[in-house]
């Protein structure tokens, strides 16, 4: 029988701090303080915090030090522990916290999100008096300028508001997403090259076994991808990674490869375009802005396509995807 008031840990990821300053990241931290004390107030016991980082032991007395300086509510309401795992990558640093938490829960946050109200007592809800094992919430980017209100229209993610039917059918976001300790702790992130692939293989994990990904509107935003750098890398890599989710789940030859890759690129161009010109006004984006947006939109995909057709007829190598040190802020 499932807990009425469950017991958990919150596992942070630090490897998208390396291209976010802390003042971003203290933010989101800060914020996770007031969601943590709120829940604590209604009666849920003091959790652990896993702050994951891929750089030696010895990096943890810096991170300690910059955490205590820019959300000093952390600790105060949280017992903080620190998980290393150097050189690890995105779902390397996810599965090496989730060994240090305790509970019946764990809830999984980026460094480059940050919560809005009531974020944590809508995750932990649906876990209470119930058999749920998975609970997703809502991330979107954040926007202020041209670049990123043109990101928020086209990423992967639904918008804020007014985008109802994207976010009913959304993909686990392993940046705003909760799980039973028992199963995650047996069902880790799979190992794979691709970039964000592994939440694609363990959603179909969760399916596989019968189980339903309840679907909470506990919104976070994500600091939006910034710079022609990432914008060109993040593209290709996209496109690879679409390669990746195709051969793992339904294992095609390889000239069905290259004709999912002609037929996504005409999928995400008619869904850009659909988009851009329906979800454009509500960013506050100029009427004047929206062909260019469009524009940008379609040369994302495009270049995605290149990633994923390269990869499909064998013209680059299926090689680990690591985030170059040029890109910057992603």
């Amino acid at each position: 029988m499932a807990a009425e008031h469950p017991t958990y840990s919150v596992v942070v990821e630090m490897d998208n701090a390396k291209s976010i300053d802390w003042g971003e990241i203290g933010l989101g931290l800060r914020t996770l303080a007031r969601e943590i004390a709120a829940v604590s107030a209604n009666g849920l016991a003091r959790p652990k915090v896993i702050v994951s980082h891929g750089g030696p032991e010895t990096d943890i007395g810096s991170l300690r030090s910059h955490i205590e300086a820019e959300a000093p509510q952390l600790g105060a309401v949280a017992e903080l522990g620190f998980a290393a795992i150097p050189g690890g990558r995105y779902y390397d640093l996810k599965n090496n916290g989730v060994r240090l938490t305790e509970g019946d829960v764990v809830v999984f946050m980026d460094s480059d999100t940050v919560p809005e109200q009531d974020w944590l007592s809508t995750m932990l809800t649906p876990f209470r008096g119930t058999e749920a094992v998975c609970v997703n919430g809502h991330t979107y980017l954040s926007h202020d300028d041209f670049f990123s209100r043109t990101f928020a229209l086209i990423w992967f993610f639904p918008m804020a508001r007014g985008d109802t039917r994207f976010a009913a059918k959304r993909a686990i976001n392993a940046n705003n997403v909760a799980f039973r300790r028992d199963w995650i702790s047996s069902h880790p992130f799979p190992e794979h090259n691709g970039f964000k692939v592994s939440c694609t293989l363990l959603m179909h994990q969760l399916w596989r076994e019968g189980h339903r990904i309840v679907n909470v509107d506990a919104r976070v935003y994500h600091y939006s991808p910034r710079g022609w750098r990432f914008f060109y890398w993040r593209a290709l890599v996209t496109g690879r990674d679409a390669d990746r989710k195709f051969v793992a789940l339904h294992a095609p030859s390889r000239a069905q490869r290259i004709v999912k890759s002609f037929t996504r690129w005409g999928t995400m161009s008619w869904r850009t375009t659909r988009r851009v010109i329906g979800h454009a006004p509500q960013t506050g984006m100029p009427a004047w802005q929206i062909p260019f947006s469009l524009a940008v939109g379609l040369a994302f995909y495009t270049l995605a396509f290149f990633g994923h057709f390269g990869l499909a007829a064998g013209l680059v190598r299926d090689e680990i995807e690591i985030v170059p040190g040029y890109v910057g802020h992603s």
